[in-house]
């Protein structure tokens, strides 16, 4: 029992290593490219076009989040585009104003 031990350990010290291959690919192709949070300016910007809005930035979400500051039927907006997120801010005022 002991022989078969030894011949057993002996064997798998003496067989030659397997070739060397990284356990983790370097070539990440396929995740996709955040885009960059916008900065303050751009915030600010985005704000002055949505008076009637409380403008953020989602950074888990990835996108522009809008709070309405008057009683709407969508009072939480969110798009990933700032265009996209005003053109829905005023499509909601002005479907409170008719």
């Amino acid at each position: 029992m002991i022989l078969r031990l030894f011949a057993a350990l002996l064997r798998l010290l003496l067989r030659p290593a397997p070739a060397f291959r990284p356990m983790v690919d370097d070539a990440a192709i396929d995740i996709p490219a955040c885009a960059p949070d916008p900065s303050p300016e751009q915030l600010a910007n985005l704000q002055g076009l949505c008076l009637q809005w409380l403008v953020m930035w989602c950074w888990y979400r990835r996108e522009y989040m809008a709070i309405a500051r008057f009683d709407t039927a969508t009072p939480i907006l969110f798009a990933a585009d700032p265009q996209q997120l005003v053109f829905e801010c005023r499509a909601a005022e002005l479907a409170v104003a008719a």
